[in-house]
């Protein structure tokens, strides 16, 4: 998951508290039926609401879009909705969709409402295999059992639509930060954000999808034939494939190097499910590097999109060699939810009246949070048994948000090389923190709003974009196909070299 959960409880000490509320984003209408018709009127309610919020609130709203470009999303779907006379509930999300898309945050989305998951739940949508996107080509990587696929087996088509056109299709509606739009490959074929990756998640809504596929397909030999393959529902499509780790407890893997190197794989920093000390899961780790003296660590970072700050910040205190502030500020755009407060979830409901004490109001009259009020603010120092000898970071176009802060912080203070390919995030830092589900009315669709950006501690940064690496090493469809892993090799070289 790519949220940055803030470690906010510690700043609400200066946020006031309002009723608890429900546990679970607020539906104040009956929710509509999924194969319902919102009226004109419904639309436009619906889209005012949303505008509201995401001027009011969104502190990223006009980063990259300008007001008036954003005006001309929210009216396009009104407009849409009045030609037609209604407008289908999966229209409706789908537009929204591409109207939160062009503010450029990764943080930003729609989920489907209550009623149009429900429909799909147990419904065979999903091709029966994990795939993704290499050089532009749809690649096999995991085919399921009992089919007529190979893991390296190219897709050419499905059910006639030539595999570049579906990419092209849905490839609009995933957000990514800033211009990082190579980041948008890693959620085509295979996401955590989506109920399975973007063609089909998105597929399902766009076209008409057939209980048995039919694929065009081109194998490793250059040969080319047709498939028809059952399509499987969401738990089937889950189990496919190796597990990714949902939870930072269960992500950290060391492995040893030869005599003097090691690798450490940290796969999420996503801590809130399983909460854990991140010391328990880090000191071991640290102790045994200086322990058995070595003094080269790769750090494969290409798996983890993000997630707790303190499974963050405790990567970063076993890595700093001298004490560091990673961020200079978190800025509120408002503290006003009068109005639209009743249609806002957040996991803290303080949070949906800040006390205005534990912010100061700056000359362009956004609000930054007082330092003293939150972790996020902190100096982090070094750990016990943090390590101090060569680092070199693996990257990829996945990482974004906390991981990709946390590239930043180790290129800022010139601790590491990094080796892999473009991230996706904000170098800057992005707009995250705290995070707010906000669901319309009539049709139930929630919408994710962040309510912070939070600025890194950083001299310089590329607008709208990551971290370029140092030496470019990406995955390639030859590599792939002879189970290489070119990144990984590139560091081992480095180690080699000296």
């Amino acid at each position: 998951m790519k949220l940055i959960y803030s470690m906010f409880a510690a700043s609400l000490l200066m946020v006031s508290a309002c009723d608890a509320g429900a546990e679970e984003a607020p539906q104040l209408n009956p929710p509509l039926a999924a194969d319902a018709l919102m009226t004109p009127d419904q639309v436009r309610a619906d889209v005012a609401l949303a505008k509201e919020a995401f001027e009011r609130v969104h502190p990223g709203y006009t980063r990259y879009a300008t007001e008036a470009e954003m005006d001309a999303k929210w009216q396009a779907i009104i407009d849409r909705a009045e030609a037609q006379g209604s407008m289908s509930l999966p229209e409706f999300y789908l537009a929204s969709e591409l109207a939160l898309v062009a503010i450029r945050c990764d943080h930003t989305k729609a989920e489907l409402p209550r009623s149009l998951r429900a429909e799909r739940k147990g419904k065979p949508l999903y091709l029966p295999m994990r795939w993704e996107v290499i050089d532009g080509r749809a690649i096999i990587e995991t085919p399921g059992e009992g089919i007529a696929l190979a893991f390296g087996d190219e897709i050419l088509s499905i059910d006639g639509r030539l595999m570049s056109e579906a990419i092209g299709a849905v490839m609009p509606y995933i957000p990514v930060d800033g211009y990082t739009e190579w980041s948008r490959r890693g959620g085509v074929g295979q996401s955590l954000e989506f109920m399975g990756g973007a063609v089909d998640h998105f597929g399902a809504l766009l076209w008409d999808v057939p209980e048995v596929a039919t694929l065009e397909v081109r194998s490793s030999d250059g040969a080319v034939r047709e498939v028809q393959v059952p399509r499987i529902d969401f738990d089937a499509w889950s189990d496919l494939g190796e597990e990714s780790q949902a939870n930072f407890k269960d992500a950290v893997t060391l492995k040893r190097i030869g005599k003097n190197a090691a690798y450490l794989s940290v796969d999420t920093f996503v801590n809130y499910r399983e909460p854990v000390k991140p010391e328990t899961i880090y000191e071991p780790v640290f102790k045994a590097l200086r322990e058995e003296g070595r003094d080269t660590l790769i750090l494969d970072l290409r798996k983890n999109g993000g997630g707790s700050s303190d499974a963050n910040y405790g990567l970063l205190a076993n890595l700093l060699t001298e004490p560091f502030r990673p961020r200079k500020a978190m800025i509120a755009k408002t503290l006003d939810m009068d109005g639209i407060r009743p249609h806002l979830w957040t996991w803290d409901k303080r949070a949906l009246k800040p006390n205005p004490m534990g912010f100061s109001k700056l000359d362009d009259g956004t609000y930054a949070l007082r330092s003293f009020v939150s972790d996020d603010l902190k100096t982090v120092k070094p750990a016990k048994y943090a390590f101090g000898g060569r680092l070199i970071v693996l990257t990829s176009n996945t990482n974004s948000s906390g991981s990709t802060n946390f590239i930043t912080w180790m290129t800022e203070l010139d601790r590491a090389t990094t080796v892999g390919e473009k991230t996706g995030g904000s170098a800057e830092g992005p707009t995250a923190g705290l995070q707010f589900t906000l669901t319309l009315p009539n049709s139930g669709v929630r919408m994710r709003l962040p309510f912070f950006h939070v600025k890194n501690n950083v001299q310089s940064f590329e607008r709208g974009l990551g971290i370029t690496p140092e030496i470019a090493a990406p995955m390639t469809v030859e590599a792939f196909m002879q189970k290489r892993d070119p990144a990984m090799e590139a560091a081992l070289a480095l180690i080699e070299q000296g």
